[in-house]
């Protein structure tokens, strides 16, 4: 290796270092569904420690999901290391693992390897941040894979046909869909080698095939698909515009948009200066030339793939990644004079988001996820917890990172949870028939104004919140404020429970009062100003909650009835006496208009 080639190594692993540094920078990950994953992974490690209480909720299922790897990978590094620990470790492996792999194939292929420094920005991208961990880390393991069948076909070696055979295997158990990908390529490089030769060098992929079979015919996950779940489509100019953000667009500022513009012309620049690649190996050009079609063929799959079906989603998003790496394969290689910029810059602009996403994660953590522990904490261990997570957004990376704030009790502290991906068949686990929490309405954990807490909650001993507009104040006979945090609060359910039969109908009103501002200045603005949340919502919840704790506990509302010290008006003149009109409907007030001295707009129904 000349000195120059070995700068270049050394820039290129301190690169792949580099992508991996968020990760470590914070002790809470801002990624939408890992809480999950690691909820699932702690069940699996601590199922038999009486102080996790999981044994009388749930029930092992390893046969039904096909992401072993991740979830017994991190089981048993979480031994030596803990579970934050060792999950962090796969995570940076994953992320290491993608620039390294398409580093692995590109040199198989004997193509100038510094190629896959282009691949630096697509790291961070948006389904890493959704927390699809198994996707992200299928993929370095269907490129490492690619690269052993290309060597395999240029020199048969049982020893590397054994390592594919497990690469492959591993592969299928990571995610199906890069698996896929290499099931594909390697019937690809494996075309035209004559009878004999082709079945050989198809051979290692019969074990996992034998699985996926296995999986397709026994897993509740592939029977959905087998049972024909109603697809959803996005139209032609949907998917075009979101191509982008698949790629890496992961953070609230517009930085990624920049250095995704500037990624784009580089890669244009590559493709037009570039010089035509100059193998002197005719079978290796074959080879790479047919990878590389594999790029086209997963935009064409992206846009005429579903969204979802059913509970499964995104399906043709992860086309959108796979195809922009398997494109990275037909780039000709810059021009000699060329080389240096275009992979400098490739660098750069690499290391540039990894730095913005590593300031999104630390304010995440400093201003957005600060307490959260300690909320967490005060919760004994293997307790009930619901969570009701109004604001699951972030003001600084994009989806919803907190949504499953009490999947982050369940890996720190055990118990039973909900929302919980124990709902899902792809779980490696489930509730036991008999000891499981009541149905909630479709999709509550994005929309909690669809939960009454009473009597929905009634089976969980706490709740975690964030951004409650004030719906719990309004069940003060019912649960009981447990921790007062700036951002994340608990409650406790009181026992026993003192249900609020009138709260039902008052709480779906003010559910539909989400967003609504009142004019400055306006009695409205002064309620909504008077309570810590600074909405109308949470105002409004407290003047109902202090006008209930004049009796106590409240009988149901009902036309021409005072009751709990509101005012209901006639069908004629509805009126609520806090300045909310009420109508009324078989003797029970539906939310119908609000008006606080006339300057509360129709809410949105």
């Amino acid at each position: 290796m000349t000195r120059h080639s070995t700068a270049w190594a050394f820039a290129f692993a301190a690169l792949a270092v580099a992508a991996a540094v968020p990760v470590w920078l914070v002790e809470q990950l801002p990624i939408q569904d890992l809480p999950q994953h690691l909820a699932a992974i702690r069940v699996l490690h601590d199922y038999g420690n009486p102080a996790f209480g999981f044994e009388p909720y749930f029930e092992i299922h390893l046969g039904r999901t096909q992401y072993l790897t991740y979830y017994l990978l991190t089981h048993l590094l979480s031994y030596p290391l803990g579970l934050v620990t060792a999950n962090k470790l796969v995570l940076t492996a994953a992320i290491v693992g993608l620039p390294y792999s398409l580093r692995a194939l590109l040199l198989s292929l004997g193509r100038d390897w510094r190629l896959a420094l282009l691949a630096g920005p697509l790291v961070w991208n948006a389904h890493l941040v959704l927390g699809f961990v198994n996707f992200a880390a299928a993929i370095p393991l269907a490129l490492w894979g690619l690269a052993v069948a290309v060597r395999l076909r240029s020199s048969w070696d049982p020893k590397h046909a054994l390592l594919l055979s497990g690469v492959a295997l591993v592969t299928f158990y990571t995610h199906v869909v890069p698996f896929g990908f290499l099931a594909v390529g390697m019937l690809a490089t494996a075309w035209g080698a004559g009878r004999r030769s082709t079945l050989r060098l198809l051979s290692p992929v019969l074990p996992a095939l034998a699985a996926a079979l296995g999986w397709a015919l026994t897993s509740p996950a592939a029977r959905t698909l087998l049972a024909g779940a109603k697809p959803t489509f996005h139209p032609l100019a949907r998917s075009s515009r979101e191509v982008g953000q698949w790629l890496f667009d992961v953070l609230q500022s517009k930085s990624d948009d920049h250095l995704m513009a500037v990624w784009v012309l580089l890669v244009v620049a590559v493709v037009v200066l570039g010089t035509k690649a100059s193998e002197e190996d005719a079978l290796r050009r074959t080879l790479a030339g047919r990878l590389a079609l594999l790029g086209p063929v997963a935009f064409v799959v992206y846009f005429a793939a579903p969204a979802s079906f059913d509970w499964i989603w995104p399906i043709n998003g992860r086309f959108a990644l796979v195809g922009a790496l398997f494109s990275l394969l037909a780039l000709p290689a810059p021009r000699p004079k060329l080389a240096l910029p275009v992979y400098a810059g490739a660098a750069l602009i690499s290391v540039l988001f990894y730095r913005e996403v590593a300031v999104a994660f630390r304010r995440c953590e400093r201003e957005e996820l600060a307490g959260v522990d300690v909320a967490l904490d005060s919760i004994p261990m293997g307790q009930r917890v619901v969570g009701l997570v109004w604001d699951h957004g972030s003001r600084f990376v994009k989806w919803s990172p907190y949504l499953h704030a009490a999947a982050m009790y369940q890996a720190k502290r055990g118990g039973a949870v909900s929302f919980s991906f124990a709902e899902y068949p792809q779980s490696p686990f489930s509730f036991k028939p008999e000891n499981r929490p009541p149905q909630l309405p479709r999709r509550w954990e994005w929309s909690p104004a669809f939960v009454r807490p009473v009597p929905d909650l009634g089976w969980y001993d706490f709740v975690i919140t964030r951004g409650d507009p004030g719906t719990l104040r309004l069940y003060a006979e019912a649960f009981e404020l447990h921790h007062d945090g700036a951002r994340w609060k608990v409650w406790k359910r009181r026992d026993p429970s003192l249900p609020f039969e009138g709260a039902d109908a008052v709480q779906r009103f003010l559910g539909d009062l989400a967003g609504v501002k009142p004019e400055p200045g306006s009695s409205c603005a002064k309620l909504a100003q008077a309570t810590p949340e600074g909405t109308l919502q949470a105002g409004l919840a407290e003047a109902v909650r202090r006008a209930s704790s004049k009796q106590g506990r409240c009988g149901a509302l009902s036309a021409g009835v005072r009751s709990c010290g509101l005012e209901l008006g006639s069908a004629a003149e509805p009126r609520f006496d806090f300045g909310v009109e009420l109508s009324l409907k078989d003797g029970a007030p539906v939310p119908s208009s609000a008006r606080c001295t006339g300057a509360l707009p129709q809410p949105p129904m």
